[in-house]
């Protein structure tokens, strides 16, 4: 394989870690000002993760993602520029050094793309991406990306998924700050290694006097901690979900607002977002393996995690009762907790109960993938240690979200997540505390009679889709609006969800009934076959029990899907 590395303008520090800045990849023998058609790719803006480009031809370039800081076992989050491109330029990059073999990638998941014109983020279709085994490569899985580009002097984007950086987060703090600052309080509670703030938001109706005569409930507290791993950005935007509809007017928020306190550190780990690391600080550390041993002068985020979850714990009149502990997951689809095991059995018992109201509240939730365990070997995650660290009655979940999509009951489909939906599922995981505060009783029925619409007040679109007050009589009609438009037979799908298990379907109806291809999905992929007819190069199939032969032939490439 010819390389063109001495040629390029690269950023690499001495150690090999750093990202590309700007390099510009000439085919051998060329040198002095970069000409159209050179290409021009760049990872050294926020976020950005590509460590090296290897020229291999005209039309083909390997390309290594770095490593994390001071820990080069993880490789995986990519996000990185193209530009400089020539009209119709053909070009096929083989990303080469994953970490990780069994991900998402082997089950249909797409880079995403965007450039200026066309700015808004797109997936990649599965016809112009490739995850295969490489005989050139050590037989290892790479991805390969098929790209034509189609706007000359445009710059195109690549990332693995939604980034959602640490300057972004900070403008979002800023205007919830601003414009929601009676029912929200933030502070900073500590700050990273590279000295950048951790934020503490906490979201709840102030009480005055009067209230707390007429409410003697204690409010209950619900912790919330997100983006350990830098990597997991779908995270940060259903953490951002759930903070929208937590500020709103909606109903169930301003009960939620009266009767619970929520905690939430939007960000545990800004220096590795900031640095584009996958999973790692910027020492190395994995910050959900620490939590049984952190330290303050490395894990200085967690420690100052830690001091504010046991200020709340050992308060007399602690009410502290759910630590949620968000991420995204790169090998399993929809949403799920990870829980722990008592021997107690009343408390384990105690223990379930939000996971199966969960199930019962959503339709992205996948109970199949949910578990309970006491692992020795994640004996340092939040979930682990915090279960015997706080009292007794505190329930300790890790959130995961899938970063592609989820499948719905008795369908093979795959139904991709987006930016939006990202954010739904996190108006999802409020609306499914407030149905477990309203089982338990601490929401009284009297004050859920209050928030029922007056007479003559035409229903929001989230208090159709989100209460179950006289759900068995229009189940009918809510159904039949998913399958198809109002009034019409539809498919039956959903009609048929709803027979089967009685539950409340959240948001599905808006997503499908204004326009039935709102949202994208993916049919269960086939295994392909890949070969190159440039070098006879081929790769193993991937193994499902199903192949089929597709012959790559670089003049008349697939277009780039933007």
């Amino acid at each position: 394989m010819a390389t063109n590395r001495a040629e390029s303008e690269e950023s690499d520090e001495e150690d090999g870690t750093g990202n590309v800045t700007r390099m510009v990849m000439r085919p051998p023998g060329h040198s002095g000002k970069a000409k159209k058609g050179h290409l021009c790719l760049d990872a050294s803006f926020e976020t950005g993760n590509l460590g090296r480009v290897d020229y291999v031809s005209e039309f083909e370039y390997d390309l290594y993602i770095r490593s994390d800081s001071c820990n080069p076992r993880h490789r995986f989050w990519f996000n990185f520029t193209i530009d400089n491109v020539r009209l119709d330029q053909r070009v096929i990059l083989n990303i080469v050094n994953f970490s990780r073999e069994s991900t998402l990638l082997s089950a249909g998941l797409t880079p995403l793309i965007k450039s200026i014109t066309r700015p808004h983020w797109e997936r990649m279709p599965t016809t112009q991406v490739f995850y295969h085994q490489s005989p050139h490569h050590g037989n290892r899985y790479i991805l390969s990306l098929a790209l034509n580009f189609d706007v000359e002097d445009d710059v195109y984007q690549l990332a693995l998924t939604y980034p959602y950086s640490f300057s972004r987060l900070q403008f979002y703090l800023d205007l919830v700050d601003e414009h929601f600052s009676s029912i929200v309080h933030r502070e900073t509670i500590g700050n990273s290694i590279q000295n950048r703030p951790v934020d503490l938001l906490t979201i709840t109706n102030q009480a005055t006097d009067g209230d707390e005569e007429s409410k003697p409930i204690r409010k209950k507290t619900v912790f919330i901690i997100c983006r350990s791993h830098p990597g997991e950005s779908p995270a940060s935007y259903v953490c951002q979900g759930l903070i929208d509809f937590l500020v709103s007017s909606e109903p169930i928020a301003r009960a939620l607002r009266e009767f619970v306190e929520f905690k939430i550190i939007p960000m545990i780990n800004p220096d590795g977002v900031f640095n584009g690391n996958e999973r790692s600080s910027m020492v190395g550390a994995d910050l959900n393996r620490v939590w049984n041993d952190y330290s303050e002068f490395f894990h200085p985020t967690v420690k100052a995690a830690m001091d504010a979850i046991r200020h709340l714990d050992e308060q007399p009149d602690s009410n502290l009762e759910f630590i949620l502990d968000l991420h995204a997951h790169h090998s399993l689809l929809g949403t799920f907790l990870y829980g722990n095991s008592y021997d107690d059995f009343l408390r384990f018992e105690r223990h379930l109960l939000f996971g199966k109201i969960y199930s019962q509240t959503v339709e992205d939730f996948c109970m199949g993938n949910c578990m309970y365990n006491k692992d020795n070997l994640k004996a340092g995650t939040a979930r682990r240690y915090l279960s015997h660290a706080v009292r007794e009655h505190v329930n300790v979940y890790s959130f995961f979200i899938s970063m592609m999509g989820f499948q719905l009951p008795n369908s093979t489909d795959i139904h991709l997540y987006d930016e939006e939906g990202y954010q739904r599922a996190g108006r999802n995981l409020a609306r499914a505390v407030f149905e477990y505060y309203k089982i338990v009783g601490h929401i009284p029925a009297s004050y859920i009679q209050s928030l029922q619409p007056a007479p003559g007040r035409k229903k929001t679109k989230y208090e159709v889709a989100s209460t179950y007050r006289n759900f068995r009589s229009e189940g009918k009609q809510i159904a039949n609006r998913i399958d198809g438009k109002e009034g019409d037979e539809g498919d039956g799908s959903a009609l048929a969800s709803y027979r089967r298990a009685n539950r409340l379907i959240l948001e599905i109806e808006p997503c499908f009934t204004q326009n039935p291809s709102f949202r994208p999905f993916l049919r269960k992929p086939v295994t392909i076959q890949v070969k190159d007819s440039m070098d006879s190069r081929s790769t193993t199939p991937l193994s499902n029990g199903h192949s089929q032969q597709l012959l790559i032939l670089l003049p008349s490439v697939s277009c780039l899907y933007v």
